[in-house]
């Protein structure tokens, strides 16, 4: 899934340059996102509940960064908050109010690099999807999903011990479930990396169950899968 990010200076030519380094920073981790400019406080706020993270200068005219960063802390947002300022005075002050990562002015490319991984592994840990079970309604954490299987008209989800269900085909699920997890090796099933015990002639195993890798995806999967253990040093 595209992770929405936000730059919000009041300077447009350094809003400009940062959303650039950024987009080469997430492309270097082959991770989809979408960068938006804001020029104002103001007008990143009425955004914000949209966002997964900001990118918040501190000396902006009118609203500031630390009156941003209060009006903000009353929205129901988990938006990630970077400040990327040349003030260093009050950086104590900025995390005291919940900021993730400080980075300095003039923008150095790695320091950028940094705070973006940072983003993307907590959100990796933050999606949640709507299952339900005997017709109550849970907020799973994708994490949590071992596999999902594909019926006629909806899916099934393995969490814990537990199998839950949502109304959605497994290509609908497939734009909700995070591609860096999940992978589609069957037209029945999409597995998370994380619950592969085990995996060897075209089959995948969660627990005791055998999932087939079909022969049209076999070779995606490889590659997929090798790059996931090498990441996780295995």
């Amino acid at each position: 899934m595209a992770l929405k990010i936000g730059v919000c200076d009041d300077e447009q030519l350094v809003a400009e340059s940062l959303k650039r380094i950024i987009d080469d920073c997430m492309e270097e981790i082959n991770q989809k996102a979408d960068v938006r400019i804001f020029l104002s406080g103001e007008e990143f706020l009425e955004a914000a509940t949209e966002l997964d993270a900001v990118f918040l200068d501190i000396r902006m005219p009118e609203m500031d960064g630390y009156e941003t960063l209060k009006r903000m802390a009353q929205l129901e947002t988990d938006c990630q908050v970077i400040v990327a300022s040349g003030e260093t005075e009050r950086f104590e002050e900025a995390f005291e109010m919940g900021v993730f990562r400080y980075i300095r002015k003039p923008f150095k490319k790695e320091k950028v690099a940094e705070a973006v991984k940072g983003i993307v592994n907590r959100c990796r840990e933050k999606p949640v999807i709507e299952l339900y079970k005997e017709r109550n309604k849970y907020n799973i954490k994708q994490r949590d999903i071992k596999y999902v299987k594909a019926y006629n008209g909806y899916t099934e989800y393995s969490v814990g011990k537990d199998m839950m269900r949502k109304e959605l085909s497994l290509n609908e699920a497939e734009e909700i479930l995070d591609d860096k997890l999940f992978f589609r090796v069957h037209k029945k099933y999409s597995v998370n990396m994380d619950y592969i015990v085990s995996y060897q002639n075209g089959t995948v195993i969660i627990d005791d169950l055998e999932i087939p890798v079909s022969r049209r995806r076999k070779n995606d999967f490889d590659r997929a899968y090798l790059t996931y253990c090498m990441s996780k040093g295995e």
